[in-house]
């Protein structure tokens, strides 16, 4: 099974911090796509050049800052999922396989209109997952983290959009499922989906981003569940040191 890190744990300094990164042996390198990490000409080249010297599998992370792809104001949804679109091009430029995307939030207005936030999600994700077909890229929607205003949450939520005829493949959080106690029911209903994989651990509460196997998530069930030959995953912690040492944790537990 390829692994790999994000540069979650760089962000910031990516750019000038790639060599450490690298020096981890990893087997996928996924770019966060956002902020002053922007990717342009310059920086994609130079993953290019990584890519095919290292034979290293390149996955990009969609912006994820002041984003709402479902958002009820028409322009700021515009702008969100242009953004998105922006990154599935870049992947595509660089070679990259995969790109993984957030989905949509709900606001206030769901008192009102409950649907309107669902329905500008799902035709977004329409529009994204299309695109990237067009241009080769496989589009993977992330779950999000219990107790936030996002869609996506649960099992049953991407169940219901596969259900409306959506051509979905998706990210699977751990470390966001284990928030809301979406673990096993992700494993269970939609393993046949589940095509790229973020680790990393918490006690079930927030989204701490731990080093695998500090927290509460069952590890051997992750194990049991997922199945090596179909799936990339990448570490996702806050600093380097700690990807580094959950890096280590996750080779041996998908060695025994």
């Amino acid at each position: 099974m390829p692994i790999g890190i994000s540069t979650l744990c760089t962000f910031g300094k990516t750019y000038s911090v790639l060599n450490e990164i690298l020096e981890n042996d990893i087997q996928v390198l996924e770019i966060l796509d956002d902020w002053n990490e922007g990717l342009n000409k310059s920086r994609m080249k130079k993953l290019q050049e990584i890519r095919a010297s290292r034979r290293l599998k390149l996955t990009v992370h969609s912006p994820i800052l002041d984003m709402n792809i479902a958002s009820s104001n028409n322009s700021f949804r515009s702008i969100s999922i242009r953004l998105v679109m922006k990154s599935i091009e870049h992947a595509a430029e660089m070679g990259a396989e995969l790109v993984v995307v957030h989905p949509g939030k709900h606001s206030p207005l769901e008192y009102i209109a409950p649907r309107l936030h669902w329905d500008h999600n799902r035709e977004a994700l329409r529009e994204i997952i299309l695109n990237g077909e067009k241009l080769g890229v496989k589009v993977a929607v992330e779950n999000m983290p219990g107790n936030t205003p996002c869609l996506l949450i649960d099992a049953s939520e991407f169940q219901c959009l596969i259900d409306e005829g959506l051509p979905l493949y998706m990210t699977l959080d751990v470390g966001h499922a284990n928030t809301s106690s979406q673990l096993k029911p992700f494993l269970d209903t939609l393993s046949g989906r589940i095509i790229h994989v973020h680790l990393h651990d918490n006690n079930g509460l927030n989204d701490d981003h731990m080093v695998v196997g500090k927290g509460t998530i069952d590890w051997n069930l992750v194990r049991s569940k997922i199945d090596p030959k179909k799936i990339t995953c990448v570490i996702e912690n806050n600093t380097l040191s700690d990807a580094q040492e959950s890096l280590r944790k996750v080779r041996q537990l998908f060695s025994t």
